[in-house]
């Protein structure tokens, strides 16, 4: 894909013409930018809402980039009056001082999910706007452009509809086991009315189509692969009788979950033992078992993908961007499949994103590290599904001959040699850590990283990331995260550069964030 791939008519304005329309730069990412050098002008950041999906895409005008100082140079502003005022300043601008931006930051960074909508019309007005809204926003982002573009929305379309059902399903069994127990409140907060209480009905679904437009982007450039489950029909999410399984399964759970978050009270983790420290021994998200235990393993991918209505793989297939500079650097020029370099995935969970890498890269050294043995025998089912279904011939070493190695132990004591690894990543592991706890896993990751390698960090967006949900971004502490608060007020560039590390790029994806550092020669 060129640089000037995308155009100022592209879906919801994302390519560098209406990011930087006076300006032309790579499509993967951008130079760190400079206090003079003005990114988007007010009424340009005003364009980047969901109207842009299902409405109109109006052009960027060399007069509207003139008429402001733009977001970076507003980010200047705001970050000298903090100074001022005593006030820290929010990682996401500092972010934007240590790291080398991909273009998905300015677009994020003030994009608007809420499409409005009028609730005065009936039911079949809605369902007509929703129609259209689906249809405006196909042709803007070229589903019908090839066939693989069209292989991949109607895959990704078709899933996130089913996970919406899903959803729904989830939350009728809430309401009539709240109901049923004489629970008036949790019966009331779980009418399917209060998901479209304002706005349209087509809000829900604004984050991830603009998400999967930034993840087929990167496919259509060759960054990753189309992901393996999606073009492999004989894998399980294809098979009916576990689809029954798993969206039964997946009602009982939300209706438990969801009982829990309404009271309040998360349930106790069922074992106590010394071998875990104790922030571990929490039922996070209010899910049964917290991290301990056959059924929350199997059930974690279904709850996840629900919550975000089947976005959390495009978000982590995002790692792989600065995972496959990486892995160019080393082998410029060739289609390299990952010879002669190890990787270390800390607090992998169930192995979702190390299929994804293994598809990419099936000779490369993996090891996937996690503190449950539960989650790490769910990794280990994972990986071995993507060995039969995708590389039944090829054997790798490791366990299974799958190339995979599953190590069960903290982030924060990683047993393995320094400087052992060429790349390490975690995905969604900090949020979940007390901040001293942060530091000292932050330290051993550095630890076994090699010189010249790459560490790769997927979290939750923080502070200053997306300006429109600073506001509220810290109600997800509700959901019995501890520890979230801080984390989203913590500067993970400077707790990394602390450790020895340089800053190399950011990338925003709807709800996550992507940093990637190196560990200096």
């Amino acid at each position: 894909m060129s640089a000037r791939m995308y155009t100022s008519r592209s879906l919801l304005h994302i390519g560098p013409s209406a990011v930087r329309p006076f300006r032309a730069r790579p499509a993967i990412f951008s130079a760190r930018p400079r206090p003079a050098y003005f990114s988007v002008s007010p009424r340009a950041a005003a364009t980047l809402t969901p109207a842009s999906v299902v409405t109109s895409t109006p052009e960027l005008r060399s007069e509207e980039v003139e008429s402001g100082l733009g977001f970076m140079g507003k980010a200047l502003i705001q970050q000298a009056q903090a100074q001022r005022e005593g006030l820290e300043e929010k990682p996401g601008d500092a972010d934007r001082r240590n790291f080398k931006l991909h273009w998905s930051v300015d677009f994020w960074t003030n994009f608007k999910s809420n499409v409005p909508g009028q609730r005065s019309q009936g039911s079949f007005n809605q369902a007509s706007e929703f129609v259209q809204g689906l249809i405006s926003g196909a042709n803007k982002a070229g589903v019908f452009a090839s066939p693989t573009a069209t292989a991949y929305w109607a895959y990704h379309l078709t899933r996130t509809g089913f996970l919406a059902v899903q959803g729904l399903s989830g939350l009728l069994a809430t309401q009539q086991a709240a109901r049923a127990e004489g629970d008036a409140e949790a019966a009331e907060q779980t009418k399917i009315g209060q998901m479209f209480s304002s706005g349209s009905p087509l809000t829900p679904f604004v984050e991830p189509l603009t998400m999967y437009y930034q993840d087929f982007k990167n496919i259509e450039a060759g960054v990753y692969k189309l992901p393996w489950d999606m073009t492999t029909l004989r894998n399980k999410q294809y098979d009916p009788f576990h689809v029954l399984r798993t969206v039964s399964t997946f009602a009982s759970e939300a209706s438990n979950t969801l009982r829990r978050r309404f009271r309040g009270s998360p349930d106790k983790v069922w074992l106590q033992s010394s071998m875990y420290p104790d922030y571990y021994l929490n039922t996070f998200h209010y899910q049964t078992d917290g991290w301990l235990s056959e059924k929350s393993a199997s059930i974690y991918e279904a709850s996840t993908e629900t919550l975000f209505l089947g976005r959390q793989d495009a978000m982590q297939r995002q790692s792989l961007v600065p995972l496959h500079r990486f892995m160019q650097a080393r082998s410029p020029g060739r289609n390299t499949k990952g010879d002669n370099t190890k990787m270390l995935e800390v607090a992998c969970g169930t192995g979702r994103f190390a299929t994804f890498v293994k598809d990419n890269y099936p000779h490369m050294d993996y090891t996937a590290l996690d503190l449950s043995p539960y989650y790490l025998y769910e990794a280990r089912s994972n990986i071995k599904e993507w060995h039969r279904l995708r590389q039944p011939k090829l054997s790798m070493g490791g366990v299974d001959g799958s190339g995979a190695h599953f190590l069960q132990a903290a982030a924060e004591k990683i047993p393995q040699p320094d400087a052992s690894h060429d790349v390490v990543s975690s995905i969604y592991l900090f949020h979940e850590l007390p901040p001293a706890v942060r530091r000292e896993a932050a330290k051993e990751m550095v630890r076994v990283l090699k010189p010249g390698g790459m560490l790769i960090i997927t979290d939750s967006i923080q502070l200053g990331d997306r300006l429109p949900l600073d506001a509220g971004i810290g109600k997800f502490s509700d959901f019995n995260e501890p520890y979230y608060k801080t984390f989203i007020a913590e500067d993970l560039g400077k707790m990394f550069m602390d450790c020895g590390l340089e800053c190399d790029e950011k990338l925003l994806a709807s709800s996550s964030k992507v940093l990637s550092f190196r560990k200096p020669m």
